[in-house]
């Protein structure tokens, strides 16, 4: 990249600023490059950084300039820029304040889907255990009636109390591959905020 590209890509960046400062940043960098010569271009463009960079530098500079004047001298217009700052920050966050509004309920919901689906798997457990005992007992009324009869009855029974034993182990299952991955997350997270 030669000193003129250089120099125009730097002024596309810097077009945003107030015409003083802009003039001030052109000037100060076309300075720079005549002092070092055209036999150094290519070591002041590596020492500058690419133009947005150089661009991204000089902006900040003088943002944290007009900051640092506002604070020095409270007057209405170095007021008004700080204000015209704070409410940019501002109305930065509605694109920031529902997104994690929208994580926060999605890991709410999935951990509501996970606790009512635990509940209704031991709600079932319960439901069957009852049945199936009732059945059991039960069953033993229809031995006057048939015994095939009670024979099925006794069967049904069985298998309730079965399903009630792997509505049991289903819901421990399930219960235990989500306390893993809270805790799988928590330590992804956890790892993520030490780097």
């Amino acid at each position: 990249m030669t000193k003129v590209e250089y120099l125009a890509k730097l002024d596309w960046y810097l077009r945003k600023l107030p015409k003083d400062d802009y003039q001030e940043a052109m000037d100060y960098f076309r300075e720079y490059f005549d002092e070092s010569g055209p036999e150094n271009e290519e070591a002041v463009i590596a020492e500058l950084g690419t133009p947005k960079e150089a661009a991204r530098d000089i902006i900040s500079r003088l943002l944290d300039e007009k900051i640092i004047d506002a604070d020095a001298t409270e007057t209405p217009k170095k007021w008004g820029t700080t204000v015209w700052i704070a409410s940019l920050a501002v109305l930065a966050t509605p694109v920031a304040l529902p997104l994690a509004l929208l994580i926060f309920g999605v890991l709410i919901t999935i951990l509501a889907l996970g606790v009512a689906l635990i509940a209704t798997v031991l709600a079932l457990a319960v439901a069957f255990i009852i049945s199936g005992f009732y059945m059991l007992f039960d069953s033993w009324s229809y031995l006057s009636v048939s015994y095939s009869a009670t024979e099925l009855g006794f069967g049904l029974g069985l298998l309730s109390l079965g399903l009630s034993l792997l509505a049991i182990l289903a819901a421990g299952a399930v219960f235990r591959m989500a306390g893993c991955s809270i805790v799988h997350l928590a330590q992804k997270t956890v790892n993520k905020g030490r780097k």
